[in-house]
């Protein structure tokens, strides 16, 4: 039995070699490690190459008693690195994914290492503020198209980084091909990824009820497996019984529910 507990979470939760560990962690989040995933240290040693990286796998056994996958996996990556090492600073970013991708390494090392307000959004990192710093990376950092838009908001302490990742995956200037037709007809005029294998969407697109789209069966697995939100705005939704046939032509549309006090 505990080795298939330990065989599920390092399936669930192994890291791609070519994953940036910041991005790996908030995904580690995003599946639940906060939640339903408790390890004492003698079960964390035995993850064996989780993170593929020799020093947080080494640590993640280091704390004694029983704590869940996530404050063991912050311990390690706390011990291991600083600020400095594990950020990589971008020069420039050039698609909607690598922006809110990049976002997101910049919230995460301000709330593992930064900013004290944002600290206190360890067990939610969906709750961190964008901060000035973050702010200024960001946006120097953007191409002319996201720097424009950018350009529109006002800065302040209270921007949420979610919100400011939903705004630049959903900002769009209308091709001229594009200008009459209906949202998922523009959509088809464009190359966009799958936000969730990061390939190109075609015809086998899933809609949620926020408007975000997904390869339908990247979407399954992520509302079965990892989190019952949408990967990019965190509204909740729901996963109908029935998904449609592959080559359906008929989008497949999720049911969403209201996050509670919002």
């Amino acid at each position: 039995e505990s080795y298939c507990k330990l065989r599920s979470v390092w399936e669930r939760f192994r890291r791609r070699e070519d994953q940036s560990l910041l991005l790996w962690l908030y995904e580690c989040w995003c599946a639940g490690a906060h939640e339903d995933v408790w390890l004492d240290s003698s079960e964390a040693q035995q993850l064996g190459r989780l993170s593929q990286d020799a020093a947080i796998d080494w640590g993640l056994g280091r704390r004694p008693g029983r704590h869940s996958l996530w404050a063991r996996l912050v311990g390690s990556v706390r011990a291991a690195y600083t600020a400095e090492r594990l950020l990589r600073h971008r020069d420039a970013w050039s698609t909607r994914l690598e922006g809110v991708q990049y976002l997101t390494e910049l919230s995460m090392a301000d709330i593992l290492f930064g900013n004290a307000q944002n600290s206190q959004c360890l067990d939610d990192p969906d709750r961190a503020c964008c901060t000035w710093d973050t702010w200024q990376a960001l946006t120097r950092s953007a191409p002319p198209l996201y720097a424009r838009a950018l350009s529109s908001i006002a800065w302040n302490g209270n921007l949420r980084v979610l919100k400011l990742k939903a705004f630049i995956w959903d900002y769009r200037e209308k091709p001229s091909s594009c200008v009459q037709t209906r949202p998922r007809e523009q959509a088809a005029c464009s190359d966009d990824p799958c936000s969730i294998c990061h390939e190109e969407l075609g015809r086998s697109s899933c809609e949620l009820e926020c408007g975000h789209e997904f390869h339908r069966e990247c979407i399954r697995t992520w509302l079965l497996e990892h989190s019952s939100t949408c990967p990019i705005c965190r509204e909740h939704a729901v996963l109908p019984a029935d998904i449609p046939a592959r080559n359906s032509p008929q989008p497949y549309k999720a049911r969403r529910c209201k996050r509670s006090g919002i």
